[in-house]
């Protein structure tokens, strides 16, 4: 943004047309202005409006071209948005291509909707808006405040969440899974983003948290956080980070057909134990949701009963049972599936923790190094997956990575040993 400020500077007080690029050099906005310095510093301000707001997080770079007047820089930027067609310009002549957003606060459980035209109909409206913006509009409201996306009315109530819910997307309104009052806060939420109330709107993020941290739903809470993150970076000018939600959603739909789960495995915790040297024996649980790890989830264990006697069998049997058995049982979400380190003999004896923890139903799998194997309890089957398999490269890269925080843990503790001997 430094080099941005320093371009700033420069602009001429004249009339012309300005051009915002991407990192990549492909252009974004074309405006017109008759004064260039003037209405170009006008998108920084502090706190921008929701849809500058979206194009500054990614602009990178201005260029600009100076005319004799006003009329000129009209017809320029008529001329050059033909040319180039930016992603947020439309045609300048296009009605249609300027849609509201509808906010449907007349309804029970309210939905974010586009439109063409404003109906009395009780519903809140913003707008209107320019070309591709108006969807990164709807798709930013509905990452930070997870309403729903479905578009029945009134709302039917289900059995099961759909995979918008499973994916985190979405707060679960038809199988109860939020209260309405809880819902409205969300509501509220968007009315405020799209008022430009962004102060309001990270508000009513930081309650909903607040809330869920109480209750000890801190998977739900540290989700609301990191939105509150990304909220806070676009208001700050910065690169919009990477969504929390899965990306790696074929993955896992892969890993459920393969393992023939019920259904797929979004939250998958995964152990390894380290014992180089027979002392300093640890355990690790590393936690991936929806493909990407949740590092503020793993959690690291000094394994007790052996007694500097290495027996990785009977290690991942006291880890297991220990996280699901001990208070982390009430800390934690449970998983949709256990991996272990390892072969048949790891997996059974974490099925076995499971089994003493009244956990039989979730299933767990061992990841044989070397073959790359996966291993079942109590059978002696086993399943080879192509190395091109999107399922066994998940599975290698959340084991890899209990191997990565086990290894770690253990340096840690031999480095401790060695020093106060």
């Amino acid at each position: 943004m430094g080099s941005l400020k320093e371009k700033l500077k420069s602009l001429p007080k004249k009339p012309g047309v300005y051009l915002f690029k991407d990192k990549y050099a492909t252009i974004l906005y074309v405006g017109k202005a008759k004064s260039l310095f003037t209405r170009v510093s006008s998108y920084f301000t502090p706190s921008p409006d929701l849809k500058t707001g979206i194009l500054l997080a990614r602009l990178h770079d201005i260029d600009y071209i100076v005319v004799k007047s006003e009329m000129e820089a009209l017809l320029l930027e008529d001329e050059l948005i033909k040319k180039y067609k930016p992603r947020y310009n439309i045609s300048l002549r296009d009605d249609k291509s300027y849609p509201y957003l509808k906010l449907t606060v007349n309804e029970k459980w309210p939905r974010l909707l586009l439109v063409r035209r404003k109906v009395g109909d009780g519903a809140l409206y913003f707008g209107r808006y320019q070309g591709k913006m108006v969807r990164e509009v709807i798709r930013l409201c509905k990452k930070l405040f997870p309403i729903r996306w479905c578009k029945e009315s009134p709302l039917q109530e289900r059995k099961q969440g759909c995979l918008y819910y499973r994916i985190g997307t979405c707060s679960g309104p038809c199988i109860g899974k939020i209260a309405k009052k809880d819902y409205w806060v969300l509501v509220q939420g968007i009315k405020a983003l799209l008022s430009g109330k962004m102060d309001q709107a990270l508000a009513k993020l930081k309650q909903e948290m607040v809330k869920n941290s109480s209750k000890r739903e801190y998977e739900r809470a540290a989700y609301l956080r990191d939105r509150m993150k990304i909220l806070s970076e676009m208001l700050e000018g910065k690169e919009l980070s990477a969504p929390p939600t899965p990306r790696r959603l074929s993955e896992i739909i892969e890993l459920k057909k393969v393992l023939k789960l019920k259904k797929e495995p979004m939250r998958i915790e995964a152990f390894d134990v380290s014992n180089i040297s027979s002392k300093n024996i640890v355990g690790s649980m590393v936690v991936f949701y929806g493909g990407l790890p949740a590092k503020s989830e793993y959690r690291k264990f000094k394994v007790r009963t052996l007694k500097n006697k290495p027996n990785d069998v009977a290690a991942i049997y006291e880890i297991v049972r220990r996280r699901y058995s001990k208070s982390l049982a009430s800390q934690l979400s449970l998983p949709d599936l256990v991996l272990v380190d390892g072969g048949v003999a790891q997996a059974n004896a974490g099925k076995k923790a499971l089994v003493e923890a009244n956990l039989a139903s979730i299933p767990i799998i061992g990841l044989a190094k070397k073959q790359e194997i996966i291993c079942f309890p109590n059978v002696t089957k086993t399943l080879a997956l192509a190395k091109t398999s999107s399922a066994l490269k998940l599975l290698q890269r959340i084991r890899d990575e209990a191997h990565r925080f086990a290894i770690t843990y253990h340096r840690q503790k031999r480095a401790r040993s060695l020093y106060e001997s």
